[in-house]
């Protein structure tokens, strides 16, 4: 079969904005974003963020084709910083604040910001990293106007422009932005509100890292929905036992979480058991498993239901699989499911050719959701390719293995690269490496993941050489890196396993002579 087509649909705008802008004028007064102390409207949510509007295109000159970085953390001000920027044609571009300043320089440089808006209390560790347009804070910028500044009109946006840049682990040694368009983000919150199952107006958890594009849905999926987006503190989001309290507490009825996050709550006295206003538990960026405390939570809550989403941060949402007890359809290994709106698939071979169903070959995405391509073109021209079945369509190459089912829904087999997924976050083993082999006493590294009996992978990593314990290792890594591709577990070896091709195997590391290596130099 040469593709499978998700429903074809209009979906009645051009971005996401309209969606929101709908929600607010049909309820002004019903609550938005809600954080510790302080809650505001959509009324209140709508003036901010066209008070950021008015500055970025008023004081600093951004506008269509611009970048705006922000920097902060998640609550009104972030949410409001977002809304301003696309409001003034510009694409944002979430920075994480907890990252080593070393990667933040990458991001900054790569994503070539017109503007970047930080937090005060930053300011300092991005200030003279600005770029060519300099920066501001957030504070500044959502400041009350002044009575001489006038609201500035709305700069038209087609559905092909850029609305944000995520960056996420490259495997040339540096971290790779992806440009998502406006199509791709109107698209799939519309399907999200209308299709998914998830409903209108529901109380939903914002935990995601703000520089992981899980925190897109959040934030969209609830404002375009007449929902609620409930902020918890960063003391909370660090602890798991807080981060289930405040879901009890506050009544949350939707949250994301990668499969790993998903299973130790299930591990902990108080659990999903205890929330009895949750209704639906998202789950992407990690292969998910119905394990048998999983099974039972649906067996005894009927009323909840757990969401399989698929999609590479290149699409955002590809497909999606539903999964509770009235449906009949609890399985250990689920698939990832139907695909969306205005989204088709190909299934090829090594030849280019569609595979017959059960049959596995790669994963092709085209539709709606397919980005701008990445930062660097060099990367855009390898990942993001020509649709030889349609001319004058694009795809992007997953290198994710599937097959299709007889019933149209696709079902995936691993990888055919080195991607890790670590906690839901994608991870390049070359660009570890490529610090590894950096470090002092190292003659040369690998990068592997282990998969834990609870089925969470782990990165690890093999190194030749001399080198420190592996306190001093990852504390040289954690300035560079973020924590989750950091290993957290480091081997000495002789040397490295290789294929009969000359590849290094990774499946076969850290090898049978690799020995631990201390926590503490001896």
């Amino acid at each position: 079969m040469e593709h499978r087509h998700g429903p074809v649909v209009d979906i009645g705008a051009t971005t996401v904005l309209e969606f929101i802008d709908r929600e607010r004028a049909a309820h002004p007064h019903a609550p938005a974003v809600h954080e510790q102390g302080r809650v505001v409207s959509y009324a209140e949510l709508d003036q901010l963020a066209d008070t950021v509007m008015g500055r970025l295109i008023g004081k600093h000159g951004i506008g269509p084709s611009d970048t705006v970085a922000i920097a902060g953390r998640a609550g009104i001000e972030f949410t409001a910083a977002v809304l301003g920027t696309l409001r003034a044609g510009a694409a944002y571009l979430p920075i994480d604040i907890t990252y080593p300043r070393q990667r933040i320089e990458q991001i900054v440089r790569a994503g070539d910001a017109g503007l970047i808006a930080f937090t005060q209390g930053v300011d300092l560790l991005l200030e003279r990293d600005a770029p060519r347009s300099g920066s501001t804070t957030l504070e500044s910028l959502l400041a009350a106007p002044d009575e001489v500044e006038s609201a500035p009109v709305r700069p038209a946006m087609g559905p092909a422009d850029p609305a944000y840049v995520i960056f996420t682990s490259g495997s040339t040694g540096e971290p790779k932005g992806i440009v998502q368009t406006h199509r791709c983000l109107a698209n799939f919150v519309a399907w999200q509100v209308a299709e998914s199952g998830l409903g209108r107006g529901r109380r939903v958890l914002q935990s995601a890292p703000l520089s992981f594009d899980v925190s897109v849905q959040e934030m969209f999926y609830t404002l375009a929905s007449g929902g609620c987006l409930y902020v918890p503190d960063k003391d909370v989001k660090s602890d798991v036992r807080a981060l289930v309290d405040f879901i009890i507490e506050a009544r949350i009825e939707v949250v994301d979480f990668p499969q790993s996050l998903i299973e130790t709550i299930m591990l902990l006295p108080t659990n999903f058991r205890h929330a009895p206003a949750l209704r639906h538990i998202v789950s992407a960026g990690e292969v998910v498993r119905i394990t048998p405390a999983l099974e039972e939570l649906l067996e005894q809550r009927p009323e909840l239901t757990i969401h399989n989403h698929y999609g590479p941060a290149e699409n955002h949402m590809v497909a999606s699989h539903s999964i509770s007890s009235p449906r009949g359809n609890i399985e250990s290994l689920p698939p990832v499911g139907s695909l969306i709106w205005n989204t088709y698939v190909h299934i090829l071979d090594e030849s280019g050719r569609p595979v017959a169903d059960g049959e596995i070959g790669e994963v092709y995405i085209g539709g709606d959701g397919v980005a701008r391509g990445y930062t660097d073109p060099v990367l855009t021209r390898s990942a993001f390719v020509p649709d030889p079945f349609r001319p004058g369509s694009r795809l992007y190459r997953t290198k994710d293995r599937g097959s299709w089912r007889p019933d149209g829904i696709v079902e995936l087999h691993g990888r055919m690269d080195d991607l890790i997924k670590i906690r839901g976050y994608s991870v390049e083993p070359r660009e570890v490496e490529a610090h590894v082999t950096r470090l002092p006493g190292v003659r040369s590294g690998a990068v592997f993941g282990v998969r834990r009996p609870g089925g969470a992978m782990e990165l690890q990593a093999a190194v030749v050489g001399e080198p420190r314990s592996t306190v001093e290792l990852r504390r040289s890594l954690l300035a560079v890196l973020p924590d989750y591709m950091v290993p957290v577990r480091w081997w000495l070896v002789e040397d490295f396993p290789f294929s009969p091709n000359g590849k290094l195997n990774r499946g076969a590391l850290p090898g049978p002579a690799a020995r631990p290596l201390p926590a503490v130099r001896c």
